[in-house]
Formats: structure tokens, sequence, C-alpha cells
């Protein structure tokens, strides 16, 4: 719609601007990272100011049927944010490092690092010298493939680690997006008050779009913020249907009324029938009030408490028996593509019909496993100046690797490479950031569409010819260091005895 039609625009841009601010690192303070990267660069303050590489990885997939050790990137517009979503301020730098290196417990400031780069910018407005590189959203990718590279100040994208591990939460609820929708045809509704915060709400509805494409919700703020995107969704509650009882009536009689006041007002609806017994009351006063209004073709049913499998076969049998015309259920109670799959193979079982008017409601799933350590988000160094860096570990998997990374896609097969290689295959990588800015501006669509393509693609990972070279040496020099420092050990221990 033409904003000077649209009432609304100023508004919602407003809002939008204050959404994504609301994820800027409380307002660009430095102290917004972990305390030891103020240690470790003010030790090493040549090394800070060296121009470096640093890789994003999820390191492992989603533990749920159906992954596939799959993931798909989603959040770039809030996860960006916190640290792009404005330029830093001069004074704040300076106050910053007055109190940290004075005042804080742990006196540490990296200052020289951070005097070249307010020297390199005349103002009060400071853009962190950092451009980014990732897979663009909606993007399938697999578990041990960098998703994101930074690259400048070693020591400046260094701050970043913290804010950008956060990513595997917009990159989970994308995945489990993905899941539900591979689980039923009919879009998975998504409430609002199991977030812990009105702005990680969105957060989630954004990312669960771009991998599945749910639009429903209950979130009113997300429909106004995102008309193109969400679509919200509401019917009777619980604190409604029992609002009429007293004790000189009878409990379905009150049920009954609410149920029948609500369709005469609303003309449609989700008939909350587990106020006293889903299966007996519930059941009978449902029945005689889309019986009474068969002008409202749009009432339905709502279970979410016992065996609702079971319960979603008893209405559709009973409404059929009644020659009523099939009417949607809304199935609820801590609903996962698991139990969605399970309730629609009891009631294809069961009927014989498509359950096609089965609606799953899914509230706490995509809660569930929403943390770091579910994909073992990593934030390593892997360049410094021309030299490749790794990280060893004793643990399979942890590894990391070294180089400029860059990553591409060839028939089934992810390859991770160097940005200096020639690779005959497609890049995957876009530019996310440039010297500070957000250059990434993509709809959101666009990337649900990117979701449907890339899902199931990539199967393999492997390294390009430079980037394997730097692991072979790498680890040759690690296994030949590794048992001289044994032997060097074990006579030390002899000559003691």
């Amino acid at each position: 719609m033409n904003n000077q039609l649209d009432p609304f625009a100023a508004k919602r841009l407003e809002m939008l601007d204050e959404f994504y601010a609301k994820f800027f690192l409380l307002g660009g303070w430095l102290g917004a990272t972990d305390t030891y990267k103020r240690t470790m660069w003010t030790a090493v303050p040549d090394i800070a100011m060296m121009h470096a590489g640093y890789g994003l990885t999820m390191r492992k997939g989603l533990p749920e049927a159906g992954a596939d050790n799959q993931l798909i990137m989603a959040g770039h517009e809030t996860m960006l944010a916190q640290w792009f979503h404005r330029p830093l301020q001069r004074p704040d730098i300076l106050l910053a490092a007055q109190w940290f290196a004075d005042h804080a417990a742990t006196r540490a400031f990296p200052g020289e690092m951070w005097e070249a780069v307010l020297a390199s910018q005349p103002g009060d407005y400071i853009r962190l010298p950092i451009d980014i590189w990732g897979f663009p959203g909606g993007q399938t990718f697999l578990p041990g493939v960098p998703c994101l590279f930074f690259e400048g100040m070693g020591g400046v994208v260094s701050y970043l680690e913290p804010a950008m591990c956060r990513y595997f939460a917009p990159i989970l609820w994308a995945t489990k997006g993905r899941l539900m929708k591979l689980a039923t045809p009919r879009d998975a509704e998504f409430g609002l008050r199991s977030a812990p915060c009105e702005v990680l709400n969105i957060e989630l509805l954004l990312a669960r779009f771009v991998g599945g494409g749910g639009q429903l919700t209950s979130n009113d703020t997300a429909e106004f913020l995102f008309p193109d995107l969400f679509k919200t969704v509401g019917t009777i509650g619980h604190e409604m249907m029992c609002s009429n009882q007293s004790f000189d009536r009878t409990l379905a009689e009150t049920e009954y009324e609410m149920m029948d006041r609500f369709v005469t007002a609303m003309g449609k609806a989700s008939l909350l029938c587990d106020l006293v017994d889903a299966e007996s009351v519930g059941l009978e006063n449902a029945l005689r009030v889309i019986r009474n209004h068969p002008e409202a073709t749009e009432v339905g049913i709502r279970v979410d408490s016992g065996d609702i499998a079971g319960q979603c076969v008893l209405y559709f049998q009973k409404m059929r028996d009644l020659g009523i015309t099939p009417r949607t259920i809304v199935f609820e109670d801590e609903v996962t593509p698991d139990a969605v799959r399970m309730v629609c193979e009891h009631f294809r079982a069961t009927t014989g019909v498509e359950p096609t008017m089965l609606f799953p409601g899914a509230g706490g799933y995509w809660w569930r496993l929403i943390h770091r350590d579910t994909v073992a988000a990593a934030f390593k160094r892997s360049a410094t100046g021309d030299r490749p860096n790794v990280k060893f570990s004793n643990t399979p998997g942890k590894e990391s690797l070294g180089g400029y990374l860059r990553v591409y896609g060839k028939d089934d097969t992810l390859i991770v490479a160097d940005k200096s290689e020639s690779i005959d295959a497609e890049p995957l990588f876009v530019k996310l950031v440039e010297q500070g800015r957000i250059v990434y501006r993509e709809s959101f669509q666009e990337q649900a569409a990117r979701a449907d393509r890339t899902w199931g693609v990539y199967k393999r990972v492997t390294l390009s010819p430079l980037v394997g070279e730097y692991q072979r040496r790498f680890n040759a020099m690690r296994g030949t260091e590794v048992k001289e420092a044994q032997v060097h050990l074990g006579s030390q221990i002899n000559n003691l005895v």
C-alpha cells in the first residue's frame, strides 16, 4: 500500500525501528561482550590490530526426526542489529575506556586497538571496520560448515562472538518451522505467551516463516509490523467459558450459553469443549451450537487436553453422524511434529478419511532445544594476516578450519574454500555487512522460497584443495609435536623416579 494512503505506515516504521533497536546491545556500550576480550587484546595489541577472519559454525544438527542433519539459515535482521543497527558513539567508546581501564573489577582495556578505530573515522559516529559474509536467509546447510564469516580488525571482530553465537536460536526456529511444515499441510498457529518477551516472540515468528512459511499467530503486534507475513487468529478462551458459572445453574447450561453468545456475536469460532468434560458435556454442547447456527459454517472445534487423537476422531464421527459438513478441529496440548503425525495417522486409520480438517496449534514446541548446546555454535579465528589459524581439539568435530572461508554448492555437496581460490561451483555466501553497515536487504518471502528450494539438496561436505591442505599440514604438525611432548614428559617422569 502507498505510504501516503496508509494511515498506519508512519507508526509501523517507527515501531519497526524500535523493534530492531531492541537488539542493539545496550546502546552500543563496549561491555556487550566477554570480559576476556578486553584482557586478550590488552595483552597483545599488535595482534589485536591485525586483519583477521573468524567463522561461525554450527557443529551439530537439530536432533529431531526429519531434520536429517540439516539446518536453515535465518535471523540476519535481528542478529546483525546487535552490533550494526546504528553506529557506535565516540563519547561512549571513550567512557568505556575510562571505566574498564580504571574502575572495573578486571582492569584492562585494549586502548591501542580502539584508538586506531577512532583515528580512522572523523566525527562522533563510529562504524566497526568489519565485513561479514554468510548464507542468505532460507539457505539450507549442514553442521560443520561455517555459516557466517567475519573479516576486519581481529580484536574488534572478536568482540562480536557472544552476540553472533546467538544465531543458534533463529536457525533452530527456522529448522523447526520446516519440520512442522513437513508434518502437516496446515499452518501450525503459534501463540504469544510462551516467549520470554515480546521481541523474542516476533523474532521467532520471523524465523519460523523463513523456514516453513508459517503465518498464523495470536501476536497482534507481529501482524501490525509485518502484515504481509502474519495473520492473527483468535477464538474462545477458558476465561470467557467459565465466567458465567454459578451454583444455581448447571455447568452444562452456562457452558452452552457462552458458546452460543460467542458464535452469535462473532460468526465463527473454535469451540473450546473441555471446560467440564470434552467427551460428554462439551461434545453435546458443541454439536448443539453448530446445529443451531447453520449459517455459521466456520464454527469448528478445539481440543487441548486428554486423549487429543481420540477426541479428534470422536468429534469428526459425531458431526458426520449428524450430517454436519466437516469442520476444522484444532488440536493442541504441547503439539510437536511427531504428535501431529501421530494424531493424523490415528485419524486416518480410524476413519478412513484424510485429516484435512485437523489443525495443529503448537506453543511450547518452538522453545524445546532452543539453546546453544543443541547445535554447539562456535565462533573461531581462522586467519590472521596472511596466515591460516585453526583450533585443535581432543574431541572429534570441534576442530576449526583455517583460511578466509567461503562456501560453495555443487550437486549435493557443500564445498568449504578459501576466498583466494577459484571454485567451479555456485557461491552460496552473500555479503551481509560492509564496513559496519548492514547491506543485506532481502524480503522474508524470498528467504522462505529459498528454504523451499534448498531443503534436502545437500548431503555431503568437502574441503577445497587449499583449505584441505591447511588442515593436513596443521594436523601433521600437531601429531608430530604431541608425540614428541609425550616422549619428553615420559623422560622427565623417569628421571624423577
